[in-house]
């Protein structure tokens, strides 16, 4: 079976929790935001930082970062990034795709648009 088919795309509303809408965005980070790995259950808590720290290099070696880089669509935003890890209970390679929005010079918002998710540790 190819890796690119154990990687499953997830809207950010089925796998995060604190994210807010608005007139003019979706899914907004807004402080913290909870992220729950739909392999396990696990949950991390992520902060604004975290995504304004991203920087879009990736946790995975060179070919698992290709297969991810060819299902992660782009978005029509002025900033789109994403951010890459293992799940720390099963493993599951994870990327958080999401676009920034500059407000001013020094600030800026985030919005998730989608998780792709590979193939973990089988449970034991």
């Amino acid at each position: 079976m190819m890796l690119s088919a154990q990687i499953e795309h997830y809207e950010a509303r089925s796998v995060f929790q604190g994210l807010l809408d608005g007139e003019d965005y979706r899914n907004r980070v807004a402080g913290t935001c909870i992220y729950c790995c739909p392999r396990c259950n696990h949950r991390i808590r992520f902060r604004w930082r975290s995504f304004y720290q991203a920087d879009s290099r990736s946790a995975f070696k060179r070919k698992l970062q290709r297969f991810f880089d060819d299902m992660t669509p782009v978005l029509a935003s002025e900033e789109q990034g994403f951010l890459d890890f293992y799940c720390p209970s099963c493993a599951a390679p994870t990327r958080i795709i999401f676009s920034a929005h500059d407000y001013s010079k020094i600030a800026y918002h985030f919005d998730i648009y989608a998780a792709l998710v590979g193939a973990g540790k089988p449970p034991k």
